[in-house]
This record gives structure tokens, sequence and C-alpha cells, in this order.
């Protein structure tokens, strides 16, 4: 299979994150992003002749949430990538087929995590339970849920982060002022929601069906 049919599949299996409202199931798109780019090895390898291509890719959003940043830096540690932010951006830099599905992948987990805590809220609301935190909570719930099915499947699949990527992204890097990583600010932690989140983060990845609770 060709590398560019490969590249277009993983966009279909991404594309299935429910965006459509008639849509409840969502399919384990990143876990099979993952197993497809290390089966068929749609990155660059260190061992080929030719030159290797790096890629910067951009992802911008309307709403930059609290959640952004931590979920961004999952996304890229275990997807080959290393990250930066230029405003309120977010630039995946890697080989140039590994930051593509990066950001396919940030892109796909984002909006599925404000879709889903925005659900948790006014299920709260309309319980009449207090509502406070519950969005950060499922969203802090997820991510951690994410990072570990994530994690284990790179231990897995023994997939890291080429060392080039790494050594050229210092190269470039090198003099750019630094701050701080914001982290998720928690007023109240929400323990059902936050649950509901772990519960998510890993249901995703298996291609469960997320049925309106």
């Amino acid at each position: 299979m060709e590398k560019e049919k490969i590249i277009d599949r993983i966009k279909k299996l991404l594309a299935l994150s429910g965006n459509n409202p008639n849509e409840a199931e969502a399919e384990a798109a990143l876990l099979k992003a993952q197993a497809l780019m290390a089966e068929h090895d749609v990155s660059v390898d260190l061992s080929e002749s030719h030159k290797i291509e790096y890629g910067e890719e951009r992802c911008e959003h309307k709403w930059d949430m609290g959640y952004r940043k931590p979920l961004a830096h999952v996304i890229a540690d275990n997807f080959r990538c290393e990250l930066y932010w230029k405003g309120t951006s977010v630039v995946f830099f890697g080989h140039k087929i590994d930051a593509r599905i990066a950001k396919e992948a940030f892109e796909f987990a984002y909006k599925f995590a404000m879709k889903q805590s925005n659900r948790e809220y006014y299920k709260a609301k309309d319980a009449g339970k207090e509502t406070k935190g519950v969005c950060n909570s499922y969203c802090l719930g997820f991510i951690h849920g994410l990072k570990q099915k994530l994690d284990e499947q790179c231990v897995a699949l023994m997939i890291v982060k080429p060392a080039d990527v790494t050594k050229t992204f210092n190269e470039m890097t090198e003099g750019w002022k630094t701050s701080r990583k914001s982290g998720m600010k928690m007023d109240s932690l929400d323990m059902a929601a936050y649950k509901q989140g772990i519960e998510d983060g890993k249901t995703i990845l298996n291609g469960r069906r997320l049925e309106a609770k």
C-alpha cells in the first residue's frame, strides 16, 4: 500500500470522531492510526538514502481551552513529534508524515473532549447538581485516560520519537524564548465527571459505543 493511501486511510479513521450529531459511536481512531503508522512504517526511516523531510503542522482554534496544551503534549509525545506554540496556535514538528498524523489526532481528540465535556456539564445542570468545575474535571480525566492508553500502545508497538527529530528541533529552537507550560486551572474537582473522562479516554481507543448517559 502506497504511503499516501495509508495517510488517507488514517484520516478517514480520524474523521469518525462523532462530529456528525447523528453518530454516537467513536471509532478507535487514535489507536488505529498508531498501529498503521507502526505496521507500515509510514515515517521516513533513518536508514533510507534520501533526505529526511520534516514538517510543521499548525492547529488553530477559536477557543483556547485550558486543556488544549496538556492534550497537545500527550499527542506529540505519543506520535513521534515535538511541540511548540506560535501565539495561540499549536504546532507539531516531526517527520513530515508523523506531523500530519499528529495534527489529525489532536484535532480529533480536542473536538471530542470539548463536545463530551459540554455534555457532562448539561447533564449535571439538568440534574440540578453543582456545575462548577465539571468541564475541566471531565477533560482532566479524559487526558489521563487517553495518555494511559497511548502510552501502553507505544510500549507494545515500540514506538519512540526519532532522535533526529529532537536534535533538529533543538537546533531550530535554539535561542527561542521559552514560556512555562501552563496547566489546567482546577477550582474544584467533580469526581463523577473526572471518572467519566477517564472512561471515555480509554473507551474511545477501543472503539466502544459512547451512549448518552
